[in-house]
């Protein structure tokens, strides 16, 4: 096991999804994992089957001008040499202190969870969070999907580079509020730009704001006290910020202005800003940007935000809606939205699953929706691959035996995970000792 950091690469050399640097963070065993997740979550704890480690990473994307920057993440993996996993990216909800990230605070109950029952677990900060020091770029979907791809680039690379976990693959992505655009808004790049790169499963889109300009518009100028306030102002400053739409002051009441200057700086949480905020989040902004704002559809404001709403495209790989029905800070309708422009575009594997209103709101639903992506993707998607196992039935046969001659003998092509699932003595190459092996575990001798 590495405990230090593994690599350093010079920034000026990097590319997109490229490690700038890995460090070690953690390990568990399969009696730690299960005694936390106990206690966490009681009855509903699943069986830890693991060991697990965790390594931060540091990687190169873009921010929102198209410029590389460095961002940070996560990745916990199986303790399994002899297996190959599926990598489950999951998008976090809103956060607005910096250090208030996995990448600071190490495992938690959800990479807990899914690392030990068997996923690469990996959980990008985003960009403005972590080690990033620019403005988060708060529900603009193109440098949210590119801080997800990045991280799948950059674990993809330290499955290869490691001799400790072995990816199969396979790509999962799901995310809750936030986390919920972000997952929709990545799996969206990777089918219209860079189909071909991942092969992605199935993505599980939670309680995200997809209809920017519609439904949270509409819920904003309702004039209605809202739990979260800072939600607003948060969405504008970085619109305002990476639009470069003018100065704070143009949008929001003097003394708002000033506070918004370095209340999103990462230094502070949501709560304490929630603190300094009336209850009804659009009355920090002027009169007359209200006014605008309401009555002209071609306000610049709303231009942009309609350009970051997710609903109207049409998906083709799985995807699974869920939300809560009694959701007060992002309401059900941007799942319905969402799903039934889907289907009217053309898409068929969409399925939209809403937890009843009586069960709570935002954050009441969350472990219903987290529990039911949980056990789908178990039942449908979830695939670990074991070493020798080539034709991917579940045992080893003389048909195993057939796919690795055949690759020594070069009559079919073959990609890396092949060469690891044939490599049966690890020796970074296919040869007869291979097919021994082989032969003399289906004996059993």
């Amino acid at each position: 096991m590495f405990k230090c950091i593994l690599l350093f690469i010079s920034f000026i050399f990097c590319d997109q999804g490229e490690i700038i640097s890995i460090q070690f963070m953690d390990s568990m065993t399969v009696e730690e994992v299960q005694n936390d997740l106990n206690d966490t979550f009681g009855n509903f704890a699943p069986e830890a089957q693991y060991n697990i480690h965790l390594y931060k990473i540091v990687y190169e994307t873009i921010d929102p001008f198209g410029n590389p920057t460095n961002a940070s993440g996560i990745i916990s993996f199986p303790d399994n040499e002899n297996q190959a996993f599926p990598i489950l990216s999951f998008q976090h909800g809103t956060t607005v202190k910096r250090d208030n990230v996995s990448s600071e605070n190490g495992f938690n109950p959800l990479s807990l969870w899914l690392t030990s029952t068997g996923y690469i677990y990996i959980e990008p900060d985003f960009l403005g969070l972590g080690v990033s020091e620019i403005m988060h770029p708060y529900c603009l979907k193109n440098p949210s999907a590119w801080s997800v791809i990045d991280m799948l680039r950059a674990s993809s690379q330290f499955c290869i580079e490691s001799n400790e976990i072995q990816s199969n693959d396979e790509i999962i992505l799901a995310g809750y509020s936030e986390g919920g655009y972000v997952t929709m808004a990545a799996h969206m790049i990777m089918e219209q730009e860079i189909m071909d790169e991942f092969n992605l499963l199935v993505s599980f889109p939670m309680a995200g704001p997809y209809d920017l300009s519609g439904v949270m518009v509409d819920l904003m100028l309702d004039f209605q006290p809202y739990d979260e306030p800072f939600y607003l102002p948060y969405t504008v400053v970085s619109y305002i910020t990476y639009y470069e739409m003018g100065d704070l002051n143009q949008y929001f009441l003097p003394e708002y202005a000033d506070m918004f200057e370095y209340l999103f700086n990462g230094n502070y949480s949501g709560s304490y800003i929630n603190s300094l905020l009336p209850d009804i989040p659009i009355e920090v902004m002027l009169p007359d940007v209200i006014e605008d704002f309401s009555y002209n559809m071609n306000h610049p404001l709303r231009i942009y935000l309609s350009e970051n709403d997710l609903w109207d495209w049409a998906p083709q790989n799985d995807m699974y809606l869920f939300h809560g029905a009694g959701d007060e800070l992002v309401p059900y309708e941007n799942s319905l939205i969402a799903f039934n422009s889907f289907i009217d575009n053309g898409s068929e594997n969409i399925y939209l699953y809403t937890v009843p209103e009586e069960l709570g709101g935002h954050q009441e639903a969350a472990i219903y929706c987290l529990i039911s992506a949980y056990q789908i993707s178990e039942d449908n998607y979830k695939n670990i691959r074991n070493i020798g196992d080539l034709n991917n039935d579940s045992t080893l046969n003389i048909q195993d035996i057939l796919i690795i001659l055949s690759y020594i003998l070069d009559e079919i092509e073959y990609n890396d995970l092949d060469l690891w699932l044939s490599d049966l003595n690890h020796s970074g190459s296919l040869n007869i000792q291979d097919i021994i092996i082989l032969i003399g575990q289906i004996l059993d001798i």
